[in-house]
């Protein structure tokens, strides 16, 4: 064929092309590469056919050829970036599309898709910049506005993001998809009220929208409306079974309320849709809530976690020079609660009494909201390294460094953790405490600390990857709140019923525990039990059910509301004896009964969490609080029910009982930590 022939059986080609006809159209351009080996244009349209027709392989094969023939030819790189794109190539997709905008800046679809895929590489900057450009020719494409908005909220420019949004709902509003999206941008930046309101919006534009009713869910978290938030993720799931997000929520939400056992199967099911370490870390804390599974079978799911997520340790790094046995430690802690939490108060108590002649204080903190806890802390840490933002990495190679001695995880498999920071061994010794009340099952750990009531010696070793280390006397100590009112005498003596009582979180009031309450009150017949309620409705249901199945009317259970610190510790001058809750006893809560003067009744369980209790109250010489079993519980608490003098003269010894022991002996503590802490590194020294 002539070059008038072949320009003229092309076009024909590319008739058949747009007409549909596949199987005609690559005939024909076959017969035109036949005759013209070189024609660019040809072996792109053919490639286009490949890709229709499912034989990208050939596709692929078609675009290099005309790249041999023409390497600028900017279609020919637009579509073999389109390939890699599709077969989860980003860098090989960003370089071509780079490539064909280098022959022709002007390419709009060349620039989107750049956009798109550096946005996923998380080149965040660069992609903002393509997509604003791609506006500024195409203003109305709802769906540049749309990535546009998605980059700026990845950056954390909410205030842009929402503005995208909102272009995108003025642009299409009966699209769902843009509704959704401002809502999510809304929430992230605060603005909960309308969120929830467009949200809403979204949702009567597309009931079915499983995305929608989920991030809906975790807007009224925020207002208090647990039982709304879980119908939300129950919606998204029924919609959307293999949705992990929304299992992993539905799951954190029943969990909050006490409802465990359905919290771990929900967040059994997120992990087996999409293991992730945070999920799967979120199950192995509830499972500690559980009295139906045996501790082997927590410990053997703690493991299973380690064998997915934390990479094979290397060998511990030598100890820093110089090797004085004596020399001033290195001590560092790495936590997500450096802030104000329920723990804080313990870190606090280590940051103010560690001797400062003897060892060094680094902190790490995982901390994305700091408040004036935060700042606190910064001020009492010798150093101060934020690792927020960092990859597990970089955070061990700052912590390796800043030439750490002993690095302490204070968080476990708690919410924010950065236990795989450990798995890099950024320091020759490594230790977990009390932030988690289990094993990490990691084998990175050189030693959990506990101590012999605990963890009687014997027991738990086979239960722990880590080396247990027994300190000599409470592994915690107790910090005294400031401004506590003054214990109040006996309730009983002046209400006539007797009152027992359970601040704690009612998520560790399992059905075995309200079992046994109701045991409690079925044996003094002129008592009482108040203890703090549920979030939910659904969970106080679940409280209230139970205690009627067990033939205890309601008016003899008060629920009491969420109330802020103070009101929660005056609320113990209405209770005579408090009950611990099982099998995950109270830890803080528990100190803060006894106070009060409240003295607390406990069933001595067999694992951490089930002896918190038996812990504290042997420290203290009140074992005869210790109970070893359900059954034991009732008979106690009938006991002391009728030693109501006894129960006074306790009561206003006790916060001096108290003062006087190990359980609040902060130096003593971080004296018997250090003393740990040095013996532990001293075995890491080499023989000179």
């Amino acid at each position: 064929m002539t070059p008038a022939e072949v320009n003229r059986a092309f076009a024909a080609a590319v008739a058949q092309h747009q007409a549909g006809d596949l199987g005609s159209a690559e005939r024909m351009y076959r017969e035109v590469l036949a005759a013209d080996p070189t024609y660019t244009a040809a072996w792109c349209n053919l490639g286009v056919v490949m890709v229709r027709t499912d034989r990208v392989a050939e596709a692929a094969g078609c675009y290099a050829s005309a790249l041999e023939h023409a390497p600028n030819h900017p279609d020919a790189h637009f579509n073999l970036g389109n390939l890699n794109r599709r077969f989860g190539q980003p860098v090989e997709a960003a370089d071509h599309y780079r490539q064909c905008l280098a022959a022709n800046p002007n390419h709009p679809a060349a620039r989107f898709n750049l956009g798109i895929t550096l946005a996923g590489l998380g080149q965040l900057t660069e992609a903002e910049q393509l997509f604003r450009g791609h506006l500024r020719t195409e203003p109305k494409n709802p769906d540049a506005h749309a990535r546009l908005g998605d980059v700026c909220m990845r950056a954390g420019k909410h205030a842009d993001a929402i503005a995208c949004f909102r272009t995108v709902t003025k642009l299409a509003p009966a699209d769902p998809r843009g509704w959704y999206n401002l809502g999510l941008a809304q929430s992230s930046s605060g603005e909960l009220v309308t969120a929830r309101e467009t949200l809403t919006h979204a949702l009567k534009l597309r009931p079915d929208y499983p995305e929608a009713h989920n991030a809906l869910g975790l807007t009224l978290e925020h207002f208090g409306a647990k039982d709304d938030a879980a119908a939300h993720y129950r919606e998204a799931v029924r919609l959307n079974p293999q949705f992990a997000d929304a299992w992993c929520n539905l799951g954190t939400n029943l969990g909050e309320v006490g409802r465990s056992d359905e919290a771990i199967d929900c967040l059994s099911r997120s992990v087996s849709l999409r293991p992730a370490p945070h999920v799967h870390s979120n199950l192995l804390l509830l499972l500690n809530y559980s009295s139906k599974l045996t501790p082997e079978q927590v410990f053997a799911e703690h493991v299973r976690w380690a064998n997915r997520y934390a990479p094979a340790a290397p060998p511990a790094p030598p100890v820093p020079e110089p090797h004085d046995p004596n020399r001033r430690l290195r001590i560092g802690y790495v936590s997500a609660d450096f802030r104000d939490h329920t723990v804080s108060g313990l870190i606090e108590l280590l940051l103010t009494h560690h001797d400062r002649e003897r060892v060094e204080v680094f902190a790490y903190p995982n901390v994305s909201r700091a408040d004036a806890k935060t700042e606190r802390f910064r001020t009492l840490a010798d150093g101060w390294r934020s690792l927020v933002g960092l990859s597990d990495s970089e955070a061990a190679a700052a912590i390796r460094a800043d030439r750490i001695d002993v690095l302490v995880d204070l968080g476990g498999h708690t919410a924010s953790n950065r236990v795989l920071v450990f798995t890099r061994r950024p320091a020759p010794v490594q230790v977990t405490m009390f932030g988690y009340p289990n094993t990490t099952g990691m084998k990175c750990f050189d030693y959990r600390f506990t101590d012999a009531v605990y963890d009687p010696p014997g027991t738990s070793e086979s239960r722990n990857t880590e080396t247990l280390y027994r300190l000599p006397d409470l592994c915690w100590v107790y910090r005294p709140p400031e401004n506590a009112p003054p214990v109040s005498p006996l309730p009983a003596d002046s209400a006539g019923v007797f009152t027992f009582g359970c601040l704690n979180n009612p998520a560790k009031s399992s059905d075995a525990c309200l079992d046994a309450w109701a045991a409690v009150l079925r044996a003094v017949p002129d008592s009482r039990l108040v203890m703090t309620g549920s979030q939910s409705e659904a969970g106080a249901k679940r409280i209230r059910e139970r205690f009627a199945a067990g033939g205890i009317a309601p008016e003899r259970v008060e629920l009491l509301p969420r109330v802020p610190y103070a009101d929660y510790l005056a609320a113990y001058s209405r209770i005579d004896v408090a009950l611990d809750p099982f099998p995950f006893n109270g830890g803080i809560t528990t100190t803060d009964s006894l106070w009060m003067g409240v003295p607390v009744l406990t069933v001595a369980g067999n694992t951490y969490v089930g002896r918190q209790g038996v812990a504290v109250l042997t420290r203290l010489g009140m074992t005869e609080f210790v109970a070893d079993s359900p059954d034991d519980l009732v008979e106690k608490a009938k006991s002391w029910a009728n030693r109501r003098a006894d129960l006074a003269e306790i009561r206003a010894g006790l916060r001096q009982r108290m003062a006087a022991s190990v359980v609040c002996d902060a130096p003593r503590y971080v004296g018997n930590l250090e003393a740990a802490f040095r013996e532990q590194w001293r075995q890491r020294l080499p023989n000179v």
